[in-house]
């Protein structure tokens, strides 16, 4: 029989330690809902960082607004696009240029015709300026360009001394490119006669003793030693002499110094068998030299090679020659000039057209395709002709080798050609009816006489 203090002992231990199991139970219970979540018991933190504000939009810059300009030239409609309106429109998307050639209307015409009066004049002569002084249209450049938009600094400073005696002190236009004189040579008739080649740097001297050794008669064939376009020699004399005063509106060519250009000039006409076949007209003079091929020497203007017939000939340039007391001084460059006009309604865009189309890149452009630039910069200067066919191999460096002598300043109002007046009175003395002095006599008589019917006419 079970001893019923032993059960009874066993069952309250049982009851001690369910009690003891019970107590811990709720103790844990307790513990886990009095402890407060990680979160909740960690310290305090700042508030959340709110999401960045997104930038606003940039409103986009509006388009500049449009600006028409109108340009009048002297080159064929078909060159206005790779000459001028891409070099502009590159730079200046909102300009919109419009083009009137010369070839078409000239400029009064153009006005009276249809009521345009340009706001550029590209590719001008001394004759397009007139045009513009003759109606009151010009306008100085001098405070626009002071502003910077065109840095003269970059140019010849001959060339824009010759741009403000065109505009009486002044700045109408700027040079874009030039038309110098040079030598032109046959090679092979140098070689017949056993002669030296010209070369960049004779006076006038070693010229004339040169042309006398390529003068005579070679297999039945008579040479003549040299001939001129004396007309551009004399319009673009070495020592800047005027025909017309600018501001008197007389003759000045009675004078030693005009009488030194003369005589110069004359007396290569005079070497014995130099005068044969000698034509008056001086662009049939330089037909023969390339056509008839027996001419040596032609002094002209550089951009005669483009004439058909030179490239059936044996030729090449160098530099015109110069006086030995003239410190290298050449001929004028024969400029051709950008004007603006002063009814420009926007001049600082005309200037701006300007600047490009004189910029070292469409200078560079123009130089190649053989167009003596009036730049200083080197690397233009040497990429004359570069892609002309027919200058491959040619001493092109010859145009720039002598120092431009500087245009002298015209009047603003004669229009009469002076210099084909002048022309007349020479060929006397070619033709052996007066000496230079009494030649320059007659000159200045028919040239005011000139002067005064023009006057006369616009009365």
């Amino acid at each position: 029989m079970i001893n019923k203090s032993r059960i009874f002992a066993l069952l309250l231990a049982s009851l001690m330690l369910l009690t003891v199991v019970l107590s811990a139970c709720g103790n844990n219970d307790a513990a886990s809902s009095s402890s407060p979540p990680a979160s909740e018991s960690a310290s305090p933190s700042a508030s959340p960082t709110p999401e960045p504000t997104p930038a606003p939009t940039p409103t986009p810059e509006p388009e500049p607004a449009k600006i028409e300009l109108s340009v009048f030239g002297s080159i064929p409609e078909e060159a206005f696009e790779p000459q001028i309106n891409k070099w502009v429109t590159a730079k200046y998307p909102n300009f919109n240029l419009s083009y009137n050639c010369a070839c078409i209307l000239n400029m009064p015409d153009l006005k009276a015709q249809k009521g345009i009066t340009p706001d550029i004049v590209y590719g001008a002569a001394e004759g397009d300026l007139r045009v513009l002084l003759a109606d009151n249209l010009q306008t100085d450049l001098t405070s626009l360009v002071d502003s910077g938009i065109v840095d003269l600094n970059r140019f010849d400073p001959v060339s824009i001394e010759s741009a403000k005696n065109y505009s009486g002190g002044k700045l109408y236009g700027l040079p874009e490119s030039s038309n110098p004189m040079v030598l032109f040579y046959n090679k092979d008739i140098f070689d017949k006669f056993g002669a030296p080649y010209p070369t960049d740097g004779m006076t006038w001297d070693q010229l004339y003793d040169l042309a006398k050794k390529v003068t005579g008669t070679k297999e039945g064939v008579k040479y003549r030693g040299i001939s001129m376009f004396y007309r551009f020699a004399l319009l673009n004399n070495e020592l800047s002499l005027p025909i017309i005063d600018a501001e008197s509106g007389k003759a000045v060519v009675n004078n030693d110094s005009w009488k030194k250009i003369f005589d110069n000039l004359s007396r290569f006409y005079k070497i014995k068998g130099n005068m044969e076949g000698y034509e008056a007209d001086s662009g049939l003079e330089l037909s023969k030299f390339y056509e008839q091929k027996n001419i040596a020497m032609v002094l002209s203007l550089s951009t005669s090679y483009k004439r058909p017939g030179f490239d059936q000939l044996n030729w090449d340039m160098v530099a015109a020659p110069t006086f030995s007391d003239n410190n290298g001084v050449g001929y004028q460059s024969f400029p051709t000039m950008i004007y603006i006009t002063d009814t420009a309604a926007n001049k600082e865009a005309a200037l701006q057209t300007v600047g490009e189309l004189l910029s070292d890149e469409a200078q560079l452009a123009a130089a190649k395709e053989g167009r003596p630039t009036h730049l200083l910069n080197e690397e233009v200067r040497k990429a004359f002709g570069a892609d002309v066919p027919l200058l491959q191999g040619k001493n092109t460096s010859a145009v720039y080798f002598n120092k431009f002598a500087p245009t002298p300043a015209i009047h603003p109002t004669l229009t009469l050609n002076y210099a084909s007046i002048l022309t007349v009175e020479f060929e006397k003395v070619l033709r052996g009816e007066l000496d230079s002095a009494s030649a320059l006599k007659s000159a200045e008589v028919e040239l005011n006489k000139a002067v005064e019917m023009e006057l006369a006419s616009k009365k």
